[in-house]
């Protein structure tokens, strides 16, 4: 890519910037009270990103921070939260926020600005480039020199979702079908229940210009509204990808039972989100509902013997 192509990228991600309603920013601030001086940006993403003020919709975050230590705490749980938030990052919080009588609702992952960096550029799962390279409204940066890094991170993101991508095309393609699938590849590497492209080409839809203008800075102007996609640079990605698979489900499922252990019920939550996604429902003992975490690898087994991660 030219520098001029990749100053039109950055261009673009940059334009996606906005600010925070009230609702939002008091939820941002509400975070930003539970890990003091350590937040140094949110960037907000999901379906619910066109309707940021809406209480119904739960909030959804990246929240980067600059050390998994210093935000987590001291002591034991704050320890061992750390030390998987470093292993098998993000790590899941959730936080209610009641304003005059309207309870805003947040799911939100912290990562490191650092690790956030390096998982958008050369990770080999999808998890972080894969999301990140979607539309997203980068939020409450510290400072400009924290905004130009994430909305540089963002960018790699784009750029080594299409490199992984690319590959699998033979012939020219709209940014429908081209991101479609990329979007599809990535979602069949965690727990989501989509059966075909047909989810990740209604978003792709949805953003029309974006994509159309995110292809022509990659891939050059169209012919018929169809970009030479397989001549950007990559190679060698089907069995990257088929991998992914194998390993990014069951690494998914860690995560979320992980996640459980950060508020009153997490686990139940978690495991309803299991099988709302795959049709495969776990029973818990006490013991596993009051120490989630340390239960995680035992619950994770069993779920993959049932089948819940395809």
């Amino acid at each position: 890519m030219s520098g001029a192509d990749q100053d039109a990228l950055l261009d673009l991600i940059q334009s996606e910037q906005l600010d925070p309603p009230a609702r939002v920013q008091a939820v941002m601030n509400a975070i930003r009270d539970r890990h003091p001086d350590r937040v140094l940006g949110f960037v907000y993403y999901g379906s619910s990103l066109r309707d940021l003020d809406d209480p119904e919709k739960m909030l959804d975050f990246y929240v980067l921070v600059d050390s998994y230590r210093a935000t987590h705490g001291t002591g034991l749980s704050g320890g061992w939260r750390s030390l998987t938030n470093r292993l098998i990052p993000p790590a899941v919080y959730y936080l209610e926020l009641n304003q005059e009588n309207v309870l805003s609702t947040c799911k939100y992952s912290i990562i490191t600005l650092r690790e956030f960096e390096r998982r958008c550029a050369d990770s080999f799962l999808s998890q972080v480039w894969g999301r990140f390279a979607q539309p997203c409204a980068l939020l409450g940066t510290s400072d400009a020199t924290i905004e130009a890094r994430i909305v540089q991170a963002r960018a790699n993101a784009v750029c080594k979702l299409a490199s992984e991508t690319a590959p699998l095309f033979e012939e020219p393609a709209s940014a429908e079908e081209f991101w479609g699938r990329a979007f599809y590849e990535s979602y069949r590497t965690e727990l989501r229940p989509e059966s075909d492209d047909g989810r990740a080409r209604e978003i792709v839809a949805r953003y029309r210009d974006r994509y159309d203008a995110v292809s022509q800075t990659l891939f050059g102007r169209s012919t018929d509204g169809r970009f030479n996609v397989q001549n950007y640079p990559g190679a060698g990605s089907s069995l990257r990808w088929f991998l992914r698979r194998l390993v990014g489900r069951p690494v998914a499922a860690i995560r979320i039972l992980n996640s459980a252990a950060t508020f009153d019920g997490g686990l139940d939550y978690v495991l309803r989100k299991v099988e709302r996604h795959s049709g495969v429902s776990l029973e818990v003992t006490e013991a596993q509902r009051k120490h989630p975490v340390l239960w995680s690898p035992v619950l994770g087994w069993k779920l993959w013997r049932r089948g819940a991660f395809g």
